[in-house]
């Protein structure tokens, strides 16, 4: 047993817990309670007497010390205070230890099977007066062993059972179940009844406790029984630090079967079920984002880019009226349209997918971390870290609208068609204003076409076919540009938004694997 292990384990599992929003208090409390109790000497540990009323506490105390140590009355509430039972020469050195514990009445002795033991008649843990249940709830946590005490008619007691044994089993490493009053029963009932306790012992998680059937009055085998158990305890620091690692290791189980991870931290929410849910949202917000107006703004984004460059003469001029007139802000600016999503809806759809995931995994929640599960895909919040995720998605810098080589080429060819178009005007206007004669060419259907108006028709027809050669080329590239900026976005979107659904439960996830590994370790300490 490494008990500084234990104690660490402990420290771990409340750090955990409160991140968890658990309450941490009586783990806090068991931890307070070992520093200050392993900071007396370990000489001597503190065994405690505890039973209801009238079952014979005192009576056995004084059986065991073979004098009175501790009144003993049958029908009433004697005890008020503990009193301890002390072995001469220690008293001195188990002072401070008996302040802290709150002990005011100590009787000593000389026997020396009990030399290393200072035993406490606690007050009736089913008083009728509230103050002497409320010490016996102030001295167990503190006490390095118990005894308890019972009798033929008080053994099935409840308050005994449910409300002590079964909270204060698991805490202690060293225990025993005396049955008071047995020379009142025959040997076949004294059996039943010690069976009855051992399958209720079983049931509180513990073991190796024994139950021994006892008579105070008239110290029978039983009381020897019960000398010899104490007797048996010699390594009190053994004892003291066992008792110290029961609890740490009990108040570790305790915070971990609240955060449901006593058996392992399986995530709140399937990784398979997570995934799903991310796609559902990717697809929703891609909706809100409108990757076909996306895709529009990239191909207007490339025209005008491909205008001054391929369009001949014209280009850049009927480019910087598009952008004068206020149309290049509104129909060819992928990255601002992409910014501008909520004026095309809300998230309300993408955030139903997490929604459900959620709320159909509630229950297998444990219910202390219920409302932290809850809160974690509230509306307003979700929602909110969603626009956030968005808003971080495209703002990732998108590039310029794409170019080409081929842009160049083709504008060279429109400067020709231009050139020919004001040589053929000006031959046209030549021939026109001046009758002066011109060639013809005779054309099926037609008949004869003086040359100008061939070549005139030639040039229009090149810069027609020229133009829809620019704008198919800027198409496909607008539209390679578009996928691009999907992909980039998609991508962004996949990463920002599973950490928006989910940073939340993952938090819990995280701090529930670190109360699991921390309540393994005190099991094993």
């Amino acid at each position: 047993m490494n008990l500084a292990a234990c104690l660490d384990a402990l420290a771990e599992a409340i750090e955990a817990a409160s991140g968890l929003g658990l309450d941490v208090s009586p783990a806090v409390a068991v931890r307070d309670t070992a520093r200050d109790r392993l900071r007396f000497p370990g000489a001597t540990y503190v065994l405690a007497l505890a039973g209801g009323t009238g079952v014979g506490k005192s009576s056995l105390l004084n059986a065991i010390a073979g004098t009175t140590v501790s009144p003993a009355a049958a029908r009433r509430p004697t005890t008020s205070e503990p009193v301890a039972w002390v072995p001469r020469g220690a008293r001195e050195e188990l002072a401070p230890l008996l302040d802290w514990l709150g002990v005011r009445e100590v009787r000593e002795h000389a026997d020396p099977r009990a030399a290393n033991v200072a035993i406490l008649d606690l007050p009736d843990l089913d008083s009728i007066a509230p103050e002497h249940r409320a010490r016996v709830d102030e001295l167990l946590p503190r006490v390095d062993a118990v005894v308890w005490v019972a009798d033929p008619e008080k053994y099935k007691d409840a308050v005994l059972h449910d409300e002590y044994m079964r909270m204060w089993m698991p805490r202690l490493a060293r225990q025993l179940v005396v049955v008071n009053k047995a020379d009142r029963l025959t040997a076949d009932d004294g059996e039943r009844i010690r069976r009855d306790l051992a399958s209720s012992i079983g049931t509180a998680r513990s073991r190796d406790v024994d139950v021994v059937l006892a008579s105070a009055a008239r110290g029978e085998a039983g009381i020897e029984r019960v000398r010899a158990w104490i007797a048996g305890g010699a390594d009190a620091k053994r004892i003291i630090a066992e008792r110290v690692a029961a609890e740490a290791k009990a108040a570790s189980r305790e915070l971990a079967e609240r955060a449901g991870v006593a058996s392992g931290a399986a995530p709140l929410v399937p990784a398979s079920r997570r995934t799903q849910a991310t796609r559902d949202v990717i697809r929703e917000a891609l909706a809100v984002l409108d990757m076909n107006g996306l895709e529009r703004q990239a191909v207007a984004a490339t025209r005008l880019a491909a205008r001054p460059r391929g369009a001949g003469p014209l280009g850049p001029l009927t480019a910087a009226a598009y952008r004068w007139s206020g149309r290049a802000q509104v129909k060819a600016e992928p990255a601002a349209y992409l910014r501008r999503w909520r004026e095309r809806g809300a998230l309300a759809r993408a955030t139903e997918p997490v929604r459900a995931l959620v709320s159909e995994s509630m229950a297998a929640a444990p219910p202390s971390l219920r409302a932290r599960v809850a809160a974690a895909v509230d509306a307003a919040a979700l929602n909110a870290r969603f626009a956030a995720a968005l808003d971080a998605a495209v703002a990732t810098p998108l590039g310029p609208a794409p170019t080409s080589f081929a842009w160049p080429l083709i504008g060279l060819g429109q400067y020709l068609v231009t050139a020919t178009l004001v040589f053929t005007g000006l031959w046209v206007a030549v021939i026109a204003f001046g009758q002066v004669p011109t060639a013809a060419a005779a054309l099926p259907l037609l008949g004869p076409v003086p040359t100008p108006l061939l070549l005139l028709a030639a040039a229009l027809a090149a810069g027609y076919v020229l133009a829809r050669l620019l704008g198919a080329h800027a198409l496909w590239l607008g539209r390679r540009w578009a996928g691009r900026m999907r992909r980039a976005i998609t991508a962004e979107l996949d990463g920002r938004l599973a950490l928006a659904a989910f940073t939340p439960l993952d938090t819990l996830d995280s701090g529930r694997e670190r109360l699991a590994t921390a309540h393994a370790a005190a099991r094993d300490c």
